[in-house]
């Protein structure tokens, strides 16, 4: 197993921009300009998600967003990270940053986790209804597939997440792989996971935005 930092504090400065101009934000739509983007470090602060040894999801799901968002500006997009450091922060107050920044699409970054420790894989929700979220989803998840070669559980609809049923926008939910698993979490904690893992998601942005 490879050692990696998931120290919550961030290399950078991160701020909201206000009065933003967007395109359609409709989850029903069919096509929009994807420009700025809500990125929601799932957990944090009293709720660590799923913790497997001495790993919690919260860290890991910290990292990667902050590695999202920094790949993010380099491409011109303008991300807004919801979630700065190791916070107990609502899903309400979350969706609440997202329509303040005027986000285009709401991307919630979570790990897996499973009592049976042969559970892996990926998989990807999305609010039902929503063409956008079902198009995000499908893309993200075939990139994800392609990085990491793991079981592809598929893309799902749910209406059970508060942040894809209460969010203005599209919005979709990320599962990459199971923090229960040890070869999924070998595979986490990898030292080029955060920056590879990024990659691919900035690349399914700009499919998108075709």
């Amino acid at each position: 197993m490879h050692n990696m930092s998931l120290a919550t504090s961030l290399p950078f400065n991160i701020q909201y921009t206000q009065n933003i101009q967007i395109k359609k934000t409709k989850k029903g739509g069919h096509t929009m300009k994807i420009k700025n983007i809500a990125i929601d470090p799932g957990h944090g602060g009293r709720d660590p998600g799923v913790i497997s040894r001495q790993y919690k999801e919260k860290d890991i799901n910290l990292k990667l967003s902050a590695e999202l968002f920094s790949q993010l500006l380099s491409n011109d997009y303008k991300p807004f990270l919801l979630r700065e450091g190791d916070l107990t922060i609502s899903l309400a107050n979350r969706v609440q940053k997202a329509k303040d920044c005027k986000a285009d699409l709401f991307i919630s970054l979570h790990h897996n986790g499973h009592s049976n420790t042969e559970a892996r894989g990926t998989e990807t929700y999305f609010y039902p209804g929503s063409k956008i979220g079902q198009k995000t989803a499908k893309i993200m998840q075939q990139e994800i597939i392609n990085l990491l070669s793991l079981p592809d559980r598929g893309i799902k609809s749910s209406k059970s997440f508060y942040v894809l049923r209460c969010t203005p926008m599209p919005a979709v939910l990320l599962e990459p792989l199971f923090l229960t698993n040890s070869i999924d979490r070998n595979t986490m904690l990898s030292e080029n996971y955060p920056t590879k893992l990024a990659e691919v998601l900035v690349n399914s942005l700009n499919q998108l935005n075709k």
